[in-house]
């Protein structure tokens, strides 16, 4: 299951190649074996990436946190979330 859902993050990261905020790319960091450097790592890519991504994206991302993050999950990286979810829905309502 996980790599069937992989394999369509895939496929939608190709149709939107242009854009930076690529959920499977937050994706890919959740291999990462060290909890404090996965967590470090995704707070990284959220902080250089958040203020592109739709709400889409970060919904996908939101939802999913706890399963890719796993012990790297924490108030840090859902506050960046919802902060650049609440960013997201001004920018997508103008």
């Amino acid at each position: 299951m996980r790599s069937l859902f992989f394999l369509l993050l895939l496929l939608l990261s190709g149709a939107t190649a242009k854009e930076s905020c690529l959920v499977s790319d937050f994706y890919g960091l959740s291999w990462l074996g060290n909890p404090t450097e996965r967590h470090q790592r995704l707070s990284d890519w959220l902080t250089a990436n958040g203020d592109v991504c739709s709400t889409v994206r970060l919904l996908a991302i939101w939802n999913n946190l706890a399963l890719w993050a796993g012990t790297a999950d924490s108030g840090e990286l859902r506050g960046k979330v919802l902060f650049y979810y609440a960013r997201a829905m001004e920018r997508e309502k103008k």
